[in-house]
């Protein structure tokens, strides 16, 4: 499992890294993804827009990689988490994971619509409507996210807690029955 996680964490450092580099070139070469939308619907596709296209199609899927691996790098990291929590029931790990990716869907998308905002609001005409009617939708579908996230872990921890108390309280229970006195028969004399 080691060698999976420090293969995941280089491919990811090695993506954004690719990232970082292809968005410094564009930079240089006078060539942003505003521009891209700009020129397609009236001047047609010339030798730069296809390439632009073609790079932002590239970058695109070098997120992907990134999210898929982040992904796995959660489930493993959660799962890890959880062996650590007392009390914790172990049928009840799956379900907390699908949280925590619910929660790391949810800063894919701010990210994302906080990314996209300037290039959907450049678009004539419909730009500032467009972008105000995703922004809403991602609000709405994150608030619905978190809503379940929280709810799924407030059960899962909810029964752990409740375990851990009884646990304790048995482990009360046995001490004190261990540490009272003997006392002599009544019928005793000494």
């Amino acid at each position: 499992m080691r060698e999976e996680v420090e293969k995941r964490i280089i491919r990811v450092l090695i993506n954004s890294g690719l990232i970082f580099l292809i968005t410094f070139v564009l930079s240089f070469l006078n060539i942003n993804f505003s521009s891209i939308l700009a020129v397609i619907p009236s001047g047609g596709f010339t030798l730069a827009t296809a390439a632009s296209l073609i790079v932002v199609i590239i970058l695109f899927f070098i997120s992907l990689r990134i999210i898929l691996d982040l992904i796995r790098l959660v489930d493993i990291a959660s799962n890890l988490l959880l062996k650590y929590i007392p009390g914790f029931n172990p049928e009840k790990s799956s379900s907390v994971v699908r949280a925590l990716k619910e929660l790391l869907i949810i800063f894919v998308i701010a990210m994302l619509v906080s990314l996209a905002s300037p290039i959907i609001s450049a678009i004539p005409d419909i730009g500032g409507w467009l972008n105000l009617a995703i922004s809403m939708v991602a609000f709405a579908f994150s608030i619905i996210l978190m809503y379940d996230a929280g709810r799924t872990i407030y059960t899962a921890f909810e029964s752990s807690i409740q375990a851990l108390i009884d646990h304790i309280v048995a482990h009360i229970n046995r001490t004190e029955k261990r540490e009272e006195p003997i006392r002599p028969a009544p019928d005793s004399k000494p």
